[in-house]
């Protein structure tokens, strides 16, 4: 299977149901601030949100270095054992192989996020409607993938009815026989996705989060009064340096990090203005650097 790097900064086509911002609802001033500097929340709420890849950043947090592939084949083994263990209590070890089931649904779902490209091959997921039996139980939604190549324009399809609910098919089995009736399964990236969205530093400095405060602040900087901005003199003036005028305003620092805190609070809440500040002028610095070495 494949195993060369994912391209964790494309938007998924399939975006997860987003988690509330922390105390939104306690904060009904700050939206309407943010509604009169003509900023649209819906475009803040995509980044801070939709864009992030849930269950990569999920694994690669949890797993750090190893690969999809190594905990695929560490829970195979913890299948194995389970069949031939005669220790175990029957209630236990129910609850272990619960766990291990629910553990290999998520790393299936991070397959799924992980390739909605593969090869020449882009992929497009689709919930079908959910139904009722004739008993009148509920039958969920299910799901349709459309696999279409960018070079010569073939489509495949497949499609997987919804289950009811007292009968749960499980993710992983849904995936692996979507994946090999689309005849991907073997081309399916199993890497790890550690390097490309944390790294040693704190976790406001991983890169996952320096792309988010750098889109962030490209979509809210417009709306706000600053008596310094960038020119080309500038630019070539401060060029090789870490510190550097920016053009923001107490006021957009403060509602960035307002922003940063409602969405991610277990990372951003001892960060301060200051240290925000500095994370921007390194961003800034870095795409000036960029542009000046650009042909």
């Amino acid at each position: 299977m494949n195993n060369e790097k994912p391209k964790p900064n494309s938007p998924s086509p399939e975006a997860h149901a987003p988690t509330q911002p922390e105390n939104a609802y306690m904060q009904p001033e700050f939206f309407e601030r943010l509604k009169q500097r003509g900023i649209e929340y819906e475009r803040v709420f995509h980044i801070m949100q939709v864009d992030v890849p849930q269950n990569l950043l999920f694994f690669a947090r949890q797993f750090e270095k190893r690969t999809i592939e190594e905990l695929l084949q560490h829970i195979e083994s913890w299948k194995q054992f389970l069949k031939q263990d005669y220790v175990l209590t029957e209630e236990l070890k129910a609850e272990v192989t619960r766990w291990v089931r629910m553990t290999e649904d998520f790393v299936w779902a991070t397959i799924r996020d992980a390739n909605f490209q593969i090869g020449d091959w882009t992929l497009y997921w689709f919930l079908t409607p959910p139904g009722e039996a004739p008993d009148g139980e509920r039958i969920t939604s299910g799901v349709r993938v459309t696999a279409t190549n960018q070079k010569n324009g073939e489509q495949r399809k497949h499609e997987l009815p919804g289950y009811r609910r007292s009968a749960r098919r499980a993710l992983s089995d849904d995936c692996q026989e979507l994946y090999k009736a689309l005849g991907l399964f073997d081309q399916l990236w199993l890497g790890t996705a550690g390097p490309f969205l944390i790294s040693r530093r704190a976790a406001q400095g991983w890169p996952v989060y320096s792309r988010m405060i750098g889109r962030l602040y490209d979509v809210l900087a417009p709306h706000y009064d600053s008596g310094s901005h960038y020119s080309e003199e500038s630019d070539r003036a401060c060029a090789g340096k870490l510190e550097r005028p920016a053009r923001y305003s107490k006021d957009l620092l403060e509602d960035m990090l307002t922003i940063l805190r409602m969405h991610h609070g277990t990372f951003f809440e001892k960060t301060t203005v200051k240290q925000l500040k500095a994370r921007i002028q390194r961003l800034l610095s870095r795409k000036s650097t960029q542009r000046t070495n650009t042909p």
